[in-house]
């Protein structure tokens, strides 16, 4: 005869029944659990008996549900347009460790670039009773983060940010940082120059940058031609680069150089120009904004405009926290606005020509 075996499911343990344990109501355990019984007057020797029978019966509290009685529960949200984007992700791992640092957890979302998408991700995490967001935003004007700063939703936008803005903000100087990477390219004597961006463009940091770029070359009296400024969509980077750089190796029309407005951006044109066997720089040079770990380890090494990732999180932990915890932030200390710098390596110095 075979014996057969059941394993039935443990219930989890309630506070009802604690209470119905050791006789006592239900609220009376409530405030023992979330450290108000002397507060309310509750006998130490109850309150000893209450978290006897806690340890014995092995209750687990429900943090969510204790964060909603308690006002906090200790999660923030992290919204970026790409975690697989090398700075978003870069990003979040600084703010992780911030936040765990500080007992909170981090809950992240990615929004493609996608306006409504993003909108229901931020009502996605108020309905979860988040504590506070930290939003790098695809919106177009700062409506609906001043709606949410006039509802007293502690946030803080990041990288992408507005003029008429509410909200905390921290943002780098995208338009400084193109202008080098232009001045640079004409230091190499090149005045064929395409540019590469991701649409949409209104988002702060890609208007700011190509502006910036286009500054430079307006001043030395250099225009970029329609074909050379190229502008690709979130969701079709590769097809868009490849099929470009395609049409210039076909026609024999090929750019001095390439800028590039983001680390996807730039790694995805070096790939096509490795398959199309372009040789970088010398038949085009190359250089992104944004700075990754492995384009100092390419061959070529990849030129790019350095971001302040460490500061950038930690400013606006500081910014998220500050409101958390109801702290007075001063008018000067709402806009965080930090330098970047220029990394030369390879990819855009052009050979001498003897």
């Amino acid at each position: 005869m075979h014996q057969v075996l059941y394993k039935t499911m443990t219930k989890k343990v309630s506070l009802a029944d604690i209470a119905k344990s050791l006789g006592v109501s239900k609220t009376l355990v409530s405030l023992v659990v979330n450290g108000k019984g002397d507060a309310h007057g509750i006998n130490p020797d109850t309150q000893e008996r209450v978290r006897e029978k806690i340890r014995e019966l092995n209750y687990e509290p429900n943090a969510l549900a204790r964060g909603f009685r308690m006002g906090k529960t200790h999660t923030i949200g992290l919204i970026v347009s790409d975690i697989s984007n090398r700075f978003f992700s870069r990003i979040a791992r600084n703010i992780e460790d911030h936040a765990w640092n500080h007992g909170y957890n981090v809950v992240i979302c990615s929004t493609d670039e996608n306006i409504e998408k993003e909108k229901k991700q931020i009502q996605l995490l108020r309905d979860r009773k988040i504590d506070g967001l930290i939003i790098s935003t695809s919106q177009e004007d700062a409506a609906y983060f001043n709606k949410l700063a006039d509802a007293g939703l502690p946030h803080v936008l990041i990288d992408r940010v507005f003029s008429d803005m509410k909200s905390p903000n921290v943002s780098v100087d995208n338009f400084g940082g193109a202008r080098m990477a232009a001045r640079h390219l004409l230091s190499q004597g090149v005045k064929k120059i395409a540019l590469i961006a991701i649409s949409p463009v209104h988002i702060s940091t890609i208007d700011e940058r190509i502006r910036g770029f286009e500054s430079v070359l307006n001043e030395a009296g250099i225009t970029i031609p329609p074909e050379w400024n190229i502008q690709a969509p979130f969701e079709e980077i590769e097809e868009v680069i490849k099929d470009n750089l395609q049409k210039f190796y076909q026609r024999g029309e090929m750019p001095e150089a390439i800028f590039t407005l983001n680390n996807n951006l730039t790694s995805t044109t070096l790939k096509y120009l490795r398959k199309l066997s372009i040789r970088i720089p010398e038949e085009i040079a190359l250089i992104g904004f944004d700075d990754v770990l492995y384009f100092g380890f390419t061959r070529p090494s990849i030129s790019a405009i350095e971001q302040p990732v460490d500061r950038i999180s930690e400013a606006a932990f500081e910014l998220l926290l500050k409101q958390i915890d109801k702290k007075s932030i001063k008018p000067h200390e709402r806009s965080v606005f930090l330098p970047v710098d220029i990394i030369i390596r390879e990819s855009s110095v052009k050979p001498l020509r003897l």
